[in-house]
C-alpha cells in the first residue's frame, strides 16, 4: 500500500513539474503592458536546425559561451519544443521585464553560466545567478527567469518621495565672477527646497555613510508634505575658509559630489532591493496570472511571434508624459483621454516564400461600430483595369465619406472631448457647428471616398530650367534651357458622380490662363516648385490626375493596353485599404532612371529581380478588430522564407 502510494505521488509530482513547464504562460502576471510569445519549435523548423547551427558557430556563439555542446543548439538545455515568453509590468517607481523559458537538461544548461559565477540557492527550489546591476537569473530543473528592473529616473522628483529614502536634491552653483554682492545672497546648496543659512565660518561636509535600502513595496506612496520633514544641511569644517579663496569653491563642489553619490548609492539599493522582492513574488506564485481570455490571445493560432498588449490605451498613457507638456498648463488633460481601443496584437508569421506582419486592435462597441459604416464602402470595379502587368507599385483605399463626415463630430466629442475638462462643451458645440455646416450627402457625390493610385512605368520628361554663363567681369546672365528627366508615370484617380464643382474649377483655371484645356484633359504649366506639369481628365464618373498626359490620352481614348495583374486586383478587391510594390521592377527602374544605390546595395537590388511583391493590406472591421497585414513574397525554396534568409545571413558571414 504505502509503495503503490509513493508510486502515485511520484506520479502527481512528475504531472505537475510537466504541467509547469508546458504552461509558462501561467507563470505571466495580469498586470503586464506587454507580453512577448516566441514559438521556439517552429522557429527552429522553419528555420532549419542545422542552418540555424551553421549561423551560431559562425556568429562565434558556441565559442564565445565557453562550451563545444558540439555546436549543436539541441544541447544547451532549453527545451526547444515549448513557447518561451517575455513581458513587461511597471509601477510608478519602476519597470520590470522578464523572460522564461523551459529547460530540459539542467546541467546542460549550468554549463553556459559558468562565467557569471557559482549558483546560489535562492526561494522556492530555484538557484540564483547574479548578473549585472538590476538583473539576476533563476532557475530549477524546468524554467529558466531571466528577471530585470530599471527604475523610473523621476519617481524621486517628488520631494516627499526622495525625503522618505534619504535622498536629498543638491544644486552646485558657481560664483558670478563681477557680482560679489548678488553671490553672498544666492542658495549655493538646495536640498528639498531647504533654505540654507551660511555661517562666516563654512565648514566641509562630513563623510556621508553607505545607504541602508528600506524594505518597500516600489509603488505609488503618497505622503503629506507634513509628514517628511525637509533636511537641512549644515556644511561643516576644520578651518573659517574665506569666500575669495578657490578652496572655497572645492568645498562646495566636493559637498555637490557627495550627496550625489549618495544619491545614487541609495537608488542602487532601493532598486536591488526591489529586484529581489519581485523575483521572490514571483518564484512564490504571489501574482494572479493572466486571466484565461488573455492567455488564449496569447496562444490561439500563434506564429512564429506575437507581441500581445493586453491594454492599448493604458499603454498609450504610460508612454505619454503629459504631465510636462504644456497642454497640461492649458487645462488639456491628457489622462482623460480616450482611444476606443482594447487589446492589440502583433504575429510574424510565415507561410511558405511570404513572411507576414499581422497585426490588430480590439475596438470598443461603439468605435468598431462607427468605423465599420466609415469604411463601408467597396472599391470602384472599373479601378482594376488599371492595374496592368506594366504595374510597379499601387495604393487603394475606400471610405465612404458621407458616413465619415456624419461620424465624426460625435468620434471626436466621444474619444477627445475628455481632453479640455472644462473647455468640453466648446468643442462640442463647434462640432455641432461644423455637422451643421457641412452638406455631408453632397460632399459624397463630389468625391464618395474611394482612390486609387498608380504607378506605372517610366517616362522621360523635358523639364526647362534657368541656368547662368558668366562674362569676364563675372556679371551673371540668365539662359533657359532644357533638359530631360526620366520620372515614374502615376495616375491618382476616384470616383465622382457629380463632377460640376470640379468642372467648374477646371474651367475658371482655363480661363484665368491659369492653364488650358486640349481633348479634355486640362493641363496646368509648371511653377517654381514642380518639376513637371499636371493633367487633369474627367472620365464617366472618374477623376483622374496625373504627370503624363500620353496615359490620359490613351485612357481617353480608350486604348490602356497590356493585360491585368492578376495579384494586385485581388489585393484591390478583397480589401478596404491595399498597397503593394512589384520588388522585381524596381532594379531595372532605378538603373532607367540613373540612380546607382552604391556597391553596398548593388548586389541587394540585383537578387530583387527573384522576389515577389511587398503589400500592406486592411479588411478594415471585423468583428470588433481592426487588422492589418503587411507582407513580403521571398525567392521560392524548399525550406521557406526564413531559411532563405538564413542563407543570406550566412553568406554575409563567409564575406567576413
Amino acid at each position: 500500500m504505502k509503495s503503490k502510494f509513493i508510486l502515485v505521488a511520484f506520479a502527481c509530482l512528475s504531472f505537475g513539474a510537466s504541467v509547469q513547464a508546458q504552461d509558462l504562460i501561467k507563470q505571466v502576471p495580469e498586470d503586464v503592458e506587454l507580453v512577448a510569445a516566441f514559438n521556439l519549435k517552429d522557429i527552429v523548423q522553419k528555420a532549419n536546425a542545422n542552418k540555424l547551427n551553421e549561423l551560431l558557430q559562425k556568429a562565434g556563439f558556441f565559442e564565445k559561451a565557453g562550451i563545444s555542446a558540439n555546436n549543436d543548439i539541441k544541447n544547451l538545455g532549453v527545451d526547444l519544443s515549448k513557447p518561451a515568453y517575455f513581458y513587461t509590468k511597471k509601477t510608478d517607481s519602476i519597470s520590470f521585464t522578464e523572460f522564461l523559458f523551459s529547460l530540459n537538461n539542467k546541467g546542460q544548461f549550468e554549463q553556459l553560466l559558468h562565467a557569471a559565477g557559482e549558483p546560489k540557492a535562492f526561494s522556492n527550489g530555484y538557484s540564483s545567478v547574479s548578473l549585472k546591476a538590476g538583473s539576476m537569473l533563476v532557475y530549477n530543473d524546468h524554467i529558466a527567469r531571466f528577471i530585470s528592473a530599471t527604475a523610473n529616473p523621476t519617481f524621486f522628483d517628488n520631494d516627499s518621495i526622495a525625503g522618505r529614502y534619504g535622498i536629498k536634491k543638491v544644486d552646485y552653483i558657481a560664483r558670478p565672477a563681477d557680482d560679489e554682492d548678488a553671490w553672498a545672497d544666492t542658495t549655493v546648496v538646495a536640498m528639498d527646497s531647504a533654505a540654507v543659512v551660511w555661517d562666516e565660518a563654512v565648514k566641509l561636509p562630513e563623510q556621508v555613510s553607505p545607504p541602508v535600502a528600506i524594505d518597500v513595496e516600489p509603488d505609488t506612496v503618497e505622503l503629506a508634505a507634513a509628514e517628511i520633514q525637509p533636511p537641512v544641511v549644515d556644511v561643516v569644517g576644520s578651518e573659517e575658509v574665506e569666500m575669495h579663496d578657490p578652496s572655497y569653491y572645492d568645498s562646495l563642489y566636493t559637498a555637490y559630489e557627495d550627496q550625489n553619490r549618495k544619491n545614487d548609492s541609495i537608488r542602487n539599493g532601493l532598486l536591488e532591493k526591489w529586484l529581489l522582492n519581485e523575483a521572490t513574488r514571483l518564484l512564490a506564485g504571489n501574482y494572479k496570472s493572466l486571466s484565461s481570455t488573455d492567455q488564449e490571445k496569447v496562444q490561439k493560432n500563434m506564429g512564429l511571434i506575437r507581441l500581445y498588449v493586453p491594454h492599448v490605451e493604458d499603454l498609450y498613457r504610460g508612454l505619454t508624459p503629459y504631465t510636462s507638456l504644456p497642454y497640461y498648463y492649458m487645462g488639456i488633460k491628457l489622462d482623460k483621454f480616450k482611444t476606443g481601443y482594447q487589446d492589440g496584437i502583433l504575429d510574424f508569421a510565415q507561410e511558405g516564400s511570404v513572411l507576414k506582419l499581422k497585426g490588430s486592435v480590439g475596438l470598443d462597441k461603439g468605435l468598431a461600430e462607427m468605423t465599420k459604416r466609415m469604411y463601408a464602402r467597396k472599391p470602384n470595379s472599373k479601378f482594376s483595369k488599371y492595374l496592368t502587368d506594366k504595374t510597379l507599385g499601387f495604393f487603394n483605399v475606400n471610405i465612404n465619406s458621407e458616413a465619415y463626415l456624419t461620424e465624426m463630430p460625435a468620434y471626436m466629442a466621444k474619444y477627445y472631448g475628455g481632453l479640455l475638462g472644462p473647455q468640453q462643451d466648446v468643442l462640442e458645440w463647434g462640432l455641432m457647428a461644423l455637422e451643421i455646416a457641412l452638406d455631408e450627402k453632397a460632399i459624397a457625390q463630389v468625391m464618395p471616398g474611394d482612390h486609387l493610385v498608380v504607378v506605372n512605368g517610366l517616362r522621360k520628361f523635358k523639364k526647362d530650367y534657368i541656368d547662368y554663363t558668366y562674362d569676364d567681369d563675372y556679371n551673371a546672365t540668365e539662359v533657359k534651357k532644357t533638359k530631360e528627366e526620366t520620372l515614374p508615370v502615376f495616375i491618382w484617380m476616384f470616383t465622382s458622380k457629380d463632377q460640376r464643382l470640379i468642372k467648374k474649377g477646371l474651367e475658371m483655371a482655363v480661363s484665368k490662363h491659369v492653364g488650358q484645356v486640349h481633348d479634355g484633359i486640362y493641363a496646368f504649366s509648371t511653377k517654381k516648385n514642380v518639376d513637371v506639369p499636371m493633367y487633369v481628365l474627367l472620365k464617366e464618373d472618374l477623376v483622374m490626375v496625373s504627370n503624363d498626359s500620353l496615359s490620359l490620352n490613351d485612357i481617353r481614348r480608350n486604348k490602356m493596353s497590356g493585360p491585368t495583374n492578376k495579384d494586385f486586383v485581388k489585393l484591390m478587391k478583397q480589401n478596404k485599404m491595399s498597397a503593394a510594390v512589384d520588388l522585381k521592377k524596381l532594379p531595372d527602374m532605378l538603373k532607367e532612371m540613373g540612380v546607382s544605390p552604391g556597391k553596398q546595395w548593388e548586389e541587394m537590388l540585383t537578387q530583387l529581380n527573384q522576389y515577389g511583391s511587398t503589400a500592406i493590406t486592411s479588411k478594415g472591421i471585423v468583428g470588433n478588430r481592426a487588422e492589418v497585414e503587411m507582407s513580403t513574397r521571398l525567392p521560392q525554396t524548399n525550406d521557406g522564407a526564413i531559411s532563405y534568409l538564413m542563407d543570406q545571413i550566412i553568406i554575409e558571414l563567409n564575406k567576413k
